[in-house]
């Protein structure tokens, strides 16, 4: 074979790489969730720089198509072949798209636009977003994992009210047991805050907040992708509790490990109040299922990326939610926690790599190391290993800015780009994804930290308190001065990772 000819050769083969799509697997799980990427709207401002980190690409393409016809000239024995195959891929995969698209193309309602819940500090000073979803998460996947026998949902009765319980059961496929859920994304759509707390005959009103999931569900058989609400109620002029409460589900008014008293499964055994009405704490009044359908695999799957183009969902405020928290702690430029996000970016995607999440402990809340821990397990059960290759932010813009009396939390829509493929783990053979193609995105990635908490961000995987080297216990503490960092006590700390196209504030 000449050299010209291997030349040739070689140029069709990367117009034909160019097209072929890669599978997406990077922390956050944007593999899975489809999303309502086509619906688009931003409001508000915003502080920092962004890019998409893709306007290379179309160069690349023309370049290639320019070269495609310079084959089909010169050498038409090689180029229109090419021409052939190539018409014959596009049709073979339009094909496969629609075989495949009520996974491909989102779910079958509007998702709903995120509001704030800052309104609800008027009348509960101690109340907490990042607390409450961190409360609604857990709850969520608990809820879920013990669906499968009324026993089981027993357990959560203080913070699931009967007819949500019921709910429950009855879903598809009833009484078989859910051995994992994953969270894609979570937003609030709905907050109701009575005029006071009792109407004239001494009855309590209720506070209510609507969160709309996103959520993969697997069971033994197969993984369902749904959008459900879970409408959240309490009795008005409760307050909310402070940080440090247990991350189990005891007794909301007396703190006790539940246990049913022989009354009723809402009373409980330890203070003989019943407990799941809202009387004490949040409980689930309603749940109502808005789209599901079963998914395809997805670790191995060719799944389109979706929404990088779209706008930013800006808060409204968000500069002036970032000015104050100058105002607070000076050292939080958007230089400093631009850096850390980085280090946290390049970490996070070198433990990913090696399917050991253990460097990374100390920069990820709880909930998102469970989170992606599951994913790593799932590589591991399969076999297989993502790669991720010369990965790199390429731009960034502060889209939310939270501020409350524990927390303080910032969430930054990213660019970012590098080579995403799958291996298997024995012999490293490829499997899925592209070597050579790099594959630009975009996500939403919400860093935490605590309110009281003044200082520079660190741009190094080091301890926030005694500055070693970061070493973190399962349970979140560092071995070497044995405090708790996974909750932002000392630095900013990643908690969740939402994708571009189904995220909406």
């Amino acid at each position: 074979m000449t050299r010209r000819t291997k030349l040739v050769l070689g140029l069709a083969l990367l117009f034909l790489l160019a097209l072929v799509g890669a599978a997406l697997a990077r922390p956050g799980g944007g593999q899975s969730y489809s999303g309502g990427g086509g619906h688009s709207s931003s409001s508000g401002g915003g502080g920092g720089s962004s890019s998409s980190g893709g306007s290379g690409d179309s160069g690349a393409l023309f370049e290639l198509i320019y070269h495609l016809v310079r084959l089909i000239v010169y050498y038409p024995e090689i180029g229109i072949p090419l021409v052939i195959l190539i018409v014959v891929w596009i049709m073979y995969s339009a094909y496969k798209q629609h075989k495949n698209k009520d996974w491909d193309s989102g779910p079958a309602v509007q998702l709903q636009r995120a509001i704030p819940l800052d309104d609800l500090r008027r009348v509960d000073p101690n109340f907490s977003q990042v607390l409450f979803e961190d409360f609604a998460y857990r709850l969520f996947s608990t809820a879920h994992r013990a669906r499968h026998a009324a026993d089981a949902l027993a357990t959560i009765a203080p913070y699931v009210a009967e007819p949500a319980r019921q709910a429950l059961a009855k879903r598809k496929p009833p009484g078989e047991r859910v051995e994992s859920v994953v969270i894609g994304a979570m937003r609030s759509f709905r907050l109701d805050i009575p005029p006071a707390a009792r109407d004239r005959e001494g009855r309590p009103y209720r506070e209510r907040i609507g969160i709309e999931f996103e959520a993969n569900v697997t069971t033994a058989k197969k993984t369902y992708y749904s959008v459900e609400s879970w409408l959240f109620g309490r009795e008005a002029g409760r307050q909310g509790k402070p940080p440090g409460a247990s991350k189990s589900f005891p007794c909301p008014n007396c703190g006790a490990p539940w246990q049913a008293s022989s009354t009723g499964t809402q009373v409980c055994a330890s203070c003989n109040q019943a407990v799941d009405n809202g009387r004490f704490d949040w409980s689930v009044e309603q749940i109502s299922l808005l789209s599901m359908d079963e998914r395809p695999p997805t670790l191995i799957a060719d799944v389109p990326e979706r929404g990088t183009d779209l706008p930013t969902y800006y808060q409204a405020g968000a500069e002036m939610a970032f000015v104050s928290l100058q105002q607070h702690d000076p050292n939080a430029s958007v230089q400093a926690i631009q850096q850390r996000l980085h280090m946290i970016y390049d970490e996070l995607n070198r433990a990913w790599s090696k399917n050991d999440l253990t460097p990374i402990r100390g920069l990820v809340s709880d909930g998102l190391y469970d989170y992606l821990s599951y994913w790593i397990e799932a590589y591991k059960r399969q076999g297989l290993r993502n790669k991720l290759e010369q990965m790199r932010i390429t731009g960034t813009t502060f889209a939310k800015v939270q501020r409350d009396r524990w927390y303080d939390a910032v969430t930054i829509r990213i660019w970012a780009t590098g080579y995403d493929f799958t291996v298997r783990s024995s012999d490293g053979k490829h499997v899925k994804g592209s070597r050579m193609m790099l594959r630009p995105y975009s996500e939403y990635w919400t860093l935490i930290r605590s309110a009281t908490r003044r200082g520079p961000a660190q741009a190094r995987p080091v301890c926030g308190n005694c500055g070693a080297p970061l070493q973190i216990t399962q349970s979140g503490e560092c071995t070497h001065c044995n405090v708790h960092l996974t909750a932002g006590e000392f630095d900013w700390v990643l908690s969740k990772i939402e994708q571009d196209d189904s995220y909406r504030g």
